[in-house]
């Protein structure tokens, strides 16, 4: 990644030696020199924590296995009776419900959200790393925000906040496409069964200044920053 938290060299900056914003080298300065531009370390990295092993191990789990059976069950009430009478469930939205009708949501479906925002890890200072998470909306509302249900996507360190965090979050995209592309393999533990999930993303979050990263609007501080396009303004 650029040393000063630009951009990640990742899809169309993959072969770029050096920041396209403020034009540092894409490679430890020191170490290039000394070897006669043989040795290529770079700058700075960043990380990304792939899904797939993520969601394979939590099936491990028989106990976890079960919790992930939430969402179908549900599902299934609602489309025995096409009505619910719970209102404090992503599942009573018509974004879900939605596409449960257009028949795209089967019983071996994993539903993700993936929110974003940044971390302040010092005290006094503004926020100095990026981070975003993998939530899994098959488990019950109240095990969605829990430490050990929810999945690290990838960390971007300081010095400065990303100037394009596409590229940063490219990997981690890169990598959900893959699995919705090929299908992931897991083996269920509770039932001692194997089966190819298929991954759905329903929805990206983050607080207000994080939606500008998702939604390219101007946030919240703008005269017309709403991020469902109405004209009221700021």
């Amino acid at each position: 990644m650029c040393p000063d938290s630009c951009v990640a060299f990742t899809g169309p900056y993959v072969d770029l030696r050096e920041c396209p914003i403020c034009r540092s080298s894409r490679w430890n300065q020191q170490r290039l020199q000394g070897t006669s531009g043989c040795n290529k370390i770079p700058a700075k990295t960043f990380t990304t924590i792939p899904l797939g092993p993520q969601l394979q191990a939590l099936y491990h789990n028989p106990a976890q296995a079960c919790d992930m059976c939430y969402l179908y069950e549900h599902t299934q009430q609602f489309r025995e009776t096409r009505s619910t009478s719970l209102t404090n469930d992503v599942t009573a939205g018509w974004d879900y419900l939605g596409i449960v009708l257009d028949g795209e949501i089967q019983e071996n479906n994993i539903i993700l959200s993936v929110s974003l925002d940044g971390a302040q890890l010092y005290e006094s200072k503004q926020s100095d790393c990026w981070l975003y998470i993998w939530i899994i909306l098959n488990l019950s509302p109240d095990k969605w925000y829990k430490k050990t249900h929810i999945l690290p996507g990838g960390f971007i360190p300081r010095p400065n906040k990303p100037k394009n965090l596409d590229s940063f979050l490219f990997i981690g995209m890169h990598n959900l496409s893959a699995l919705q592309s090929e299908g992931l393999h897991i083996w269920d533990s509770s039932c001692d069964t194997k089966f190819q999930a298929n991954l759905y993303l329903l929805f990206t979050m983050a607080n207000g200044p994080g939606l500008v990263y998702w939604d390219g609007m101007v946030g919240h501080s703008g005269k017309n920053g709403c991020r469902m396009y109405c004209p009221t303004p700021g």
